[in-house]
């Protein structure tokens, strides 16, 4: 019998800062444009018309005032063209909670479709600003007289030569209807990460109760990686859609690679990662060099069986699957295993709470006398590898959390081998109660 989650996910947690949209056509440099206001290169910028799908937000922070600025997709597409309605309605959701426009327009002259994008934001009744992109030469100001017809002021910038752009934030921050000062205090960042057509972006969908990522059956339909903010048992969350991962040798363009890098960039800045893992196909090479980086990240990591809904079962149907997972990758049994739906919303609520207790433990600070307590009984039962010579732990400290991080003090330090190190974390992270959580050692000669 299916049970669906029935508790839901508080509201938006970031409803209360004003939404700061740049609209316009494909290639005009709307990804550029708001790379350069945040001072990151979180949008992918590539000459290729109409990359960015998604909606890319993020939370500025321009002379004490807070705001969210969208990047989002060129409107201009071809009604037969790939995801075109699936972007569109993405899109245009964002839209209709914004509260100012940056209507995006580039030299040397008034594109046909400019004036339906003109109408169209009209239409929402909110203040609106003009920026003329790729004016990055003096000569460049020549063609600004073909603007005059548009009836309204507006402001010549270079996105790329970050020209006049603290004049456009003023303009934004003058046309704001609220201004908040402050900015939104983030509890837990996760990331979704997996293979492409695994079900992030479903996920993140699912978590926010409507459709915020482009959903496909296309591989690769997710390019950048989308933030969004919600509150979940009190808690202030940030989950992370990232682009699938795939194997290096089958990333055949510069926009894929970009994507790639992207969902390791992601990685790094998480508390914890959700790998989602597609039941329908099991783990493949690609998951165990997808869950290799996340190790090599030292993240806190869960494991997510997504589509379970589509796998034939019994009673004894996930132990049986969990066990070909761990046998396939023996690291597995380091991280909680949860079988979920996205699409059906199965588990997603167990899930969030799982990471959320995972991050809480991850952040905690163990006394040193317990540490110490640990090592001597592993010490006393002869259980610890030995192979040229016998290790001696003299003194251990945690110095670090989230991901913790122990310091011991030792007679060799050659000694102290993967397979050392392998059996320590295991026996700390039962004793601990850090499942999931990845241990860094730092071993030092005694001093």
């Amino acid at each position: 019998m299916k049970i669906k989650d029935k508790t839901t996910i508080v509201r938006d947690a970031v409803k209360e800062f004003a939404v700061v949209s740049i609209v316009g056509r494909q290639n005009v440099g709307k990804s550029t444009l708001f790379n350069t206001i945040i001072k990151q290169r979180k949008a992918i910028v590539d000459e290729h018309p109409g990359l960015t799908r998604d909606v890319v937000s993020y939370m500025l922070q321009y002379r004490d005032v807070s705001f969210i600025i969208n990047d989002t997709p060129g409107l201009d597409l071809e009604p037969d063209a790939t995801l075109s309605e699936d972007i569109k309605q993405v899109a245009f959701h964002h839209l209709q909670s914004t509260d100012v426009f940056v209507l995006l327009f580039e030299k040397p002259d008034i594109a046909s479709y400019d004036y339906e994008l003109l109408e169209l934001v009209r239409k929402f009744n909110k203040p609106y600003i003009i920026a003329i992109n790729k004016i990055d030469h003096k000569e460049d100001m020549e063609c600004l007289p073909n603007f005059y017809e548009l009836g309204r002021e507006f402001i010549p910038i270079s996105a790329l030569h970050k020209r006049n752009i603290d004049l456009l934030l003023d303009t934004i921050v003058t046309n704001l209807p609220h201004k908040k000062q402050k900015t939104v205090e983030i509890d837990c960042k996760i990331a979704l990460v997996g293979r492409p057509n695994s079900g992030k972006s479903t996920l993140l969908n699912a978590f926010l109760g409507y459709q915020r990522a482009v959903v496909s059956e296309i591989p690769g339909t997710t390019r950048d990686s989308i933030d969004e903010t919600f509150k979940f048992h009190g808690k202030t969350i940030m989950i992370i859609d990232t682009a699938g991962i795939r194997r290096e040798s089958r990333i055949d363009n510069t926009i894929e690679y970009y994507a790639v890098v992207r969902s390791k960039e992601a990685i790094a800045k998480a508390d914890i990662v959700i790998h989602l893992i597609d039941a329908t196909s099991g783990i493949t090479e690609t998951d165990k060099k997808i869950a290799d980086i996340i190790m090599e990240s030292h993240k806190p990591t869960v494991l997510a069986i997504n589509k379970w809904d589509c796998i034939e079962k019994d009673h004894t149907t996930f132990d049986n699957y969990k066990d070909r997972i761990i046998f396939k990758y023996y690291r597995a049994t380091d991280f909680p295993i949860i079988s979920i739906s996205a699409l059906q919303k199965l588990r997603i609520h167990k899930l969030l709470q799982t990471a959320l207790e995972i991050n809480t433990r991850a952040k905690q600070k163990v006394e040193t006398s317990k540490i110490n307590v640990i090592l001597e009984n592993v010490q006393k039962r002869h259980v610890m590898p030995l192979l040229g010579g016998e290790l001696k732990i003299y003194y251990a400290t945690q110095t670090s959390s989230s991901p913790p991080v122990i310091r011991l003090f030792v007679n060799k330090p050659e000694l102290f081998r993967k397979d050392v190190s392998r059996f320590l974390e295991k026996t700390l992270q039962q004793a601990l109660n850090w499942h999931g959580i990845p241990i860094v050692f730092e071993v030092s000669g005694r001093k």
